[in-house]
């Protein structure tokens, strides 16, 4: 404590020493802008002061040996130093002071060579006249003054009688080529000053103009730039851009790794400080050190509010001369740039996916597409009835929004609508994991019927996009039944030829008979359906691999043949395939484990024919878009069902499998006109 004050008071004391030889006159003598003033001021004060103590002395010394003039004039002069330092620090002007003071000082020089008093020494003070003159009154104010006293200096020297000392030539020479000497030199130095002097301002004027410019472009930057040194500690100059990215304005003297904790794992710091020591070390190309950065591109964590960003980052050697490396960082924050790149590429995706789309679409025939169309729209008015229906059981709305998702998948699957299709299988995934729990909450069921709200205006994007491309204008009469022969027909062969080409399978479906009254009269979209049902089934679970087929004897190509009749006032659908018939042993192994059958009736031929009709029931080793989830034949049956119709399974090992479906007309014509 006793060290502080007494640095305190010696730097008070400097402090009012430098006001006493500046005359009070500058707060802040190291600004530049009055740095020369402020040393010329220092200058006059010290001469002043050792003039006047000097001439007072000296001038009372000599008024008493005698030699009054030269004594009244030395003591005048001494008073005149002192008055003019009273004037330094009025308001009086410094070049108006400078000139009381020197102008007589010019006087007692040339008098003193004049007189030759001292043997001529007195004269010497002449060799001092040009740097006070011209360093404190300026080369112009200086040079006249001195070139007067030269003048003075010539006369009293070259003219006889002038002087009361006898001047040779030779001595008047060196009086006068000494004097001429030190003025040039005073002159030649000033004036190089002057020129340094303006150029160091011009100097620092441009310095600190592109200081400016740097403060004002490094303040304005919207990118981060830092130093750090070699042990990556930042240093103070920074971009102002850098606290708003990194999200603090704590960051100077921090490590930058540290910085990154947050946002990058202990090993991954590891391996940018190694990076940072390739970068300040150079060990490879700008170009190489640039490809392996780490972090060029990375995920930062504002470590206060958590806010997420993503920032780039950029690393290159800065040499600051004598060995000494540091590492100028670059950071950006991108986030905006990738949020917009993100949903550039969405719309991207979302673009190309209403093509391809538009593009499954046109290739589609405008009859059999607006049937789809119809039969889209009567599951979802099937799915909202059943959401609607208060005695249902959540499981049971399940399964039937279930039923009703296979069905519009399996339609859009024969059209080749992949993505719709896709989108179904997706949903249809949801449902079946939905339909296996317990309980199922409202939310869960608000989930899939956001879904479902989803893929149906889909569905209209389709109605939007046929009907730009073909109206559908549906004939009546006998014209209306070559239509729906048309569809349905078209309808079970695109079935056919879509799930034998997804299994790598060879059949053909061939329509043997069919009653157009049925489809007129009857329940064409259920018959549809059903069929549709049952043609991809014996695809899947009945037709055999060509090879298989080959190798037991039968043709490589597997055959589903149909016929619809009426008669009895019953509709019948028969549907037979050549295939390998049912496999009761796999049947009876999958429907115990599933709970389905009972153990005493394992062995029931019957039994195990009701447990494929089973929901969720199917002996396919996996599920894929095609089958094996469970829900074709549940939907049949069902379907059936509603309609108090029935089925008839007949199967024969290595032979096939007949589907036999009888419907009451009444009950078909019934609900088609409901």
């Amino acid at each position: 404590m006793a060290a502080e004050k007494t640095a305190q008071e010696t730097a008070r004391k400097g402090s009012r020493l430098l006001r006493l030889l500046t005359s009070g006159k500058f707060d802040n003598p190291q600004d530049d802008s009055v740095m020369e003033e402020t040393i010329r001021y220092v200058v006059y004060n010290l001469a002043l002061f050792l003039g006047a103590s000097f001439l007072l002395l000296f001038g009372a010394f000599v008024f008493v040996s005698g030699r009054t003039a030269q004594g009244l004039m030395d003591l005048g002069l001494g008073l005149l130093c002192l008055t003019i330092m009273i004037l330094l620090r009025t308001k009086v002007p410094f070049m108006l002071c400078g000139l009381v003071a020197l102008a007589p000082f010019g006087a007692l020089c040339a008098y003193l060579l004049q007189a030759g008093g001292e043997r001529g020494f007195g004269a010497l003070w002449i060799y001092t006249y040009p740097l006070f003159t011209i360093f404190i009154l300026g080369i112009h104010v200086g040079s006249i003054l001195s070139g007067l006293l030269l003048a003075a200096i010539v006369i009293c020297t070259t003219i006889p009688g002038v002087s009361n000392f006898t001047f040779t030539g030779a001595i008047a020479g060196r009086f006068i080529g000494v004097y001429f000497l030190v003025t040039a030199i005073t002159i030649v130095y000033e004036q190089i000053r002057l020129v340094k002097d303006r150029w160091t301002k011009e100097l620092q004027l441009a310095l600190k103009k592109e200081r400016d410019e740097i403060t004002a472009m490094k303040d304005n930057l919207t990118v981060g730039l830092f130093l750090m040194d070699k042990n990556h500690i930042i240093q103070g100059a920074y971009s102002k851009a850098l606290e708003t990215i990194l999200g603090t304005d704590e960051i100077e003297g921090k490590k930058f790794t540290d910085m990154l904790a947050v946002s990058i794992k202990a090993k991954e710091r590891d391996t940018l400080e190694d990076y940072f020591d390739m970068v300040v070390n150079r060990s490879f190309e700008k170009k190489m050190l640039e490809e392996i950065n780490p972090i060029s591109e990375f995920s930062y964590v504002v470590e206060h509010s958590g806010e997420m960003k993503t920032l780039r980052s950029r690393f290159a050697t800065v040499d600051r001369g004598h060995g000494e490396y540091f590492i100028l960082g670059d950071l950006a924050d991108i986030t905006a740039a990738k949020i917009l790149e993100q949903q550039l590429a969405e719309e991207e995706a979302k673009r190309e996916e209403e093509m391809r789309a538009l593009f499954q679409v046109i290739q589609v025939e405008p009859r059999v597409f607006a049937d789809f169309i119809e039969d889209a729209e009567y599951e979802f008015n099937r799915i909202n009835n059943t959401l609607k229906d208060k005695r249902l059981s959540t499981n049971e709305v399940m399964v039937n929004i279930y039923q009703s998702v296979h069905a519009i998948k399996s339609n859009a699957l024969i059209l080749g609508l992949d993505n719709f299709s896709g989108k179904l299988h997706l949903l249809e995934t949801k449902i079946k994991t939905l339909r296996d729990q317990e309980d199922i909450s409202f939310e869960e069921i608000l989930h899939v019927t956001v879904e479902l709200e989803k893929i149906m205006q889909e569905k209209d994007k389709f109605q939007e996009t046929i009907n730009k491309i073909e109206s559908f204008n549906a004939a009546a009469g006998a014209g209306n039944r070559r239509q729906d022969r048309y569809v349905l027909i078209e309808t079970l062969t695109k079935a056919c030829e879509k799930a034998a080409a997804a299994l790598n399978k060879k059949v053909k479906f061939t329509l043997e008979d069919l009653d157009g009254s049925v489809l007129e009269h009857g329940p064409r979209r259920i018959i549809k359906e059903v069929l549709t049902q049952l043609v991809r089934n014996s695809v899947y679970h009945g037709i055999e691999e060509p090879e298989e087929r080959q190798a037991l004897g039968k043709n490589s190509e597997g055959t589903i043949r149909l016929s619809i009749k009426h008669y009895d006032n019953k509709i019948h659908l028969r549907l037979t395939d050549d295939g390998k018939g049912l496999n009761f042993d796999k049947i009876r192994e999958k429907a115990l484990s599933l709970n389905i059958l009972a153990e005493e009736h394992a062995d029931d031929r019957n039994q195990l024919l009701q447990a494929i009709f089973a929901p969720g029931f199917s002996t396919a080793e996996s599920a894929d878009m095609h089958a094996g989830r469970g829900i074709g034949l549940n939907l049949v049956k069902e379907r059936i069902k509603d309609l108090h119709g029935s089925i008839q399974l007949q199967t024969k090992p290595g032979k096939g499998t007949v589907f036999n479906i009888f419907i009451p007309m009444e009950a078909a014509a019934l609900n088609k006109a409901s």
